[in-house]
């Protein structure tokens, strides 16, 4: 634009001077002057509109770079909260991952120590179950004891004496000793070492305190696997 109008400025200058030099023309003279006039004005007020349109512009670009950078600046303080609400939400997310495992750890451990409990408890009561079955066990064998000796003196109190030409039966033996009243399976007389008492089917050996007796139900052995043969238990005492 600048240089069409310089152009048209020049070629009214030299139309003016031709037009009054040359070939003198007032009435082309007129209307190159006029020509001149009117592209000198232009081209001063060019530069103004120039000016003022490089202002605005100026101010435009300005007003633009302003609203990118309040952009920009909008758009980080975003991503800056959003980076934040992560880092939040990481940190939270982390913490209520700690806690339970913590919690994961406190209940096993509880766990465990409950099992542990339960297993000492299990353990005392298998203990003390044991130890009160033996004490029973233990007791049922002193009252059988005291049961059978208590049978075998009521035994030797209730028998009645006996002449020295009586003899005892023995079912596994056919020929019994002869009872002497004081019977003592050692003596000559007694046909066997194990003396058995037929009523309560107990066998004594010598050294006993049932062995010596004085009974018509006393039945001699030769061994102590003829008298459980024959169904008789030894003597406890």
């Amino acid at each position: 634009m600048d240089s069409f109008l310089a152009l048209i400025f020049l070629a009214s200058i030299f139309s003016s001077w031709y037009f009054w030099r040359k070939k003198p023309n007032k009435r082309f003279l007129s209307g190159s002057i006029a020509v001149l006039i009117l592209s000198f004005l232009l081209i001063g007020a060019l530069p103004q509109k120039t000016e003022k349109t490089t202002t605005n512009q100026a101010k435009t670009s300005k007003s633009v770079k302003k609203e990118r950078a309040k952009a920009s600046s909008k758009r980080e303080s975003e991503e800056s909260a959003k980076a934040k609400s992560e880092s939040e939400k990481e940190a939270s997310l982390a913490k209520a991952k700690s806690e339970s495992e913590a919690r994961a750890s406190s209940e096993a451990s509880a766990r465990k120590e409950s099992e542990k409990q339960e297993s000492e408890r299990l353990a005392s009561e298998s203990l003390a179950k044991a130890a009160s079955e033996s004490s029973a066990k233990e007791a049922s064998e002193q009252a059988a004891s005291q049961a059978q000796a208590q049978s075998e003196s009521q035994t030797i109190a209730q028998a009645p004496a006996q002449n020295n030409d009586n003899t005892g039966t023995a079912p596994t033996n056919p020929n019994p000793p002869v009872n002497n009243g004081d019977l003592n399976t050692a003596d000559a007389n007694a046909q066997g070492a194990i003396v058995g008492n037929s009523r309560s089917k107990i066998y004594h050996v010598p050294g006993q305190r049932g062995y010596r007796m004085n009974s018509e139900n006393a039945v001699y052995f030769n061994s102590e696997a003829e008298a459980q043969a024959a169904g008789y238990r030894k003597s406890l005492r």
